[in-house]
Order: C-alpha cells, then sequence, then structure tokens
C-alpha cells in the first residue's frame, strides 16, 4: 500500500454523537418483546457513528470502515431519553485506528468500550463492491 499523509490526525481528537431513543431503536424493535429500551445493536450502531468524524482529516478518496469493537452495555436508557455517544482517537498504529468509546443517558454511563477502524482507498474499495456483486449475480 501507497504511504498516505496523516498528519490531520491527533490521538485526543473528540467526537459527540446524540439520539433519542425510540420504538425504531429499541431492543423490542430487534426481536425482544416487552423491552423497551435502548437495543444493544443500535447503542453499538451509533457509538460506530461517532467515530467517523474523523473522515473530514483523511486525505481525498479515504475513508475508514469497522474492522472490531468491544463494547459493554452497563445500563438500560428507556424510549424518550437522549443518549450521547462520545467517541475519542486513542490509538494510531500505520491505518489503523483505535477508539475509546462511551455513552451516556442524562443519569449514568450507559456503555463503554473501544472501537477499531482501518483507513482505505474508497476507489478500490467500491471497485472491489462492484466485482463482488458481479461474483454474487447481482448486477
Amino acid at each position: 500500500m501507497n504511504k498516505i499523509d496523516l498528519s490531520g490526525l491527533k490521538i485526543g481528537m473528540e467526537n459527540t454523537l446524540s439520539i433519542i431513543v425510540s420504538n425504531e431503536n429499541s431492543a423490542e424493535a430487534v426481536g425482544y418483546k416487552g423491552m423497551s429500551v435502548l437495543g444493544t445493536p443500535h447503542l453499538v450502531g451509533v457509538m460506530e457513528t461517532a467515530c467517523i468524524f474523523i473522515h473530514e482529516f483523511l486525505p481525498e478518496n479515504y475513508l475508514t470502515v469497522g474492522v472490531a469493537n468491544s463494547m459493554k452495555h452497563l445500563a438500560p436508557s428507556p424510549i424518550g431519553a437522549t443518549v450521547k455517544a462520545k467517541a475519542r482517537l486513542s490509538a494510531i498504529e500505520g491505518r489503523t485506528l483505535t477508539y475509546d468509546v462511551e455513552a451516556h443517558d442524562s443519569v449514568e454511563k450507559v456503555a463503554e468500550g473501544t472501537h477499531t477502524r482501518f483507513i482505505i482507498d474508497s476507489r478500490a474499495f467500491f471497485t472491489n463492491i462492484e466485482k463482488k456483486k458481479q461474483k454474487l449475480g447481482l448486477i
């Protein structure tokens, strides 16, 4: 792989993303009847999404893809609660970026963990997707 300029990235960069817990992102929406709280899949998703702010600091035609999650869902957040996910860039190793992530509602910390993303050339990525779609008979 070619060397790319990552000088725009700095350890400690942070981003926060908020959601309101709703029926659509509840545990019940993914099959847990009677669970009117933020579903873990949605919580993981918002924590991961908080990490992609980094794209604005990457060279043109580069983006990141998620490659690993290690998260603990610590407490429930009921429908109507606002949950804030915070991502902090904690390590840069070549093209691998590691984030410390956590989420809070207005009462307590509801999740914590780490998320890892890998920097890729978007042109090659989308070319490979098209090749795979052909192999799968999707186009």
